[in-house]
């Protein structure tokens, strides 16, 4: 497996030339993988959650469109991202095991109490 990563010192007004060559079959884009998600995933966690922008990350042989999803409530407003789900960009599974479910149900609703406490 190679990664890839940059400190932000390393970025910071410096030049950065970086060639990546990757041949691969994605049977799903992005957007795809986004409604993938708000419609499989999101109703399972609970009220108030929705499924973000998609970003593509490559980590060794996995390809997979990360999706952030964001707790947001119409009194509270967007309140923040809880965590990303994974969807296999060549064949769309989505990877999501019991104990990533259980982690992101707990982010938001810290993120909930968080907003309730300061609205008070």
């Amino acid at each position: 497996m190679h990664s890839i990563v940059l400190t932000s010192e390393q970025t910071s007004e410096s030049p950065l030339l970086l060639h990546l060559h990757l041949e691969a079959m994605l049977r799903i884009s992005g957007e795809q993988a986004r409604l993938a998600v708000n419609r499989q995933v999101v109703p399972m966690l609970g009220t108030g959650l929705i499924a973000r922008t998609a970003e593509l990350a490559v980590t060794g042989e996995e390809i997979g469109w990360r999706v952030p999803v964001s707790l947001s409530l119409p009194s509270l407003g967007d309140l923040g991202q809880i965590g990303c789900v994974v969807v296999d960009a060549r064949t769309g599974d989505i990877q999501l095991k019991d104990t990533d479910r259980e982690r992101l149900v707990r982010h938001a609703r810290h993120l909930y109490r968080g907003a309730t406490l300061s609205a008070e």
